[in-house]
């Protein structure tokens, strides 16, 4: 009877193992800005500061 209840123990702590770690990696990841989807930062360049023209 021990064993039985040591095995549940472990298989349930498994199974919680398991579905925490799916979770946080089903997050939806966080959207990073770049320089060219910044329309401001590029509001903000110089035409100087580009060395292409």
């Amino acid at each position: 009877m021990q064993y039985l209840l040591l095995v549940l123990m472990v298989a349930g702590l498994a199974f919680a193992t398991y579905r925490l770690l799916r979770a946080s990696a089903e997050r939806p990841r966080p959207r990073v800005i770049g320089p060219d989807d910044d329309p401001d930062f590029l509001r903000r360049l110089d035409p100087k500061d580009n060395p292409r023209n």
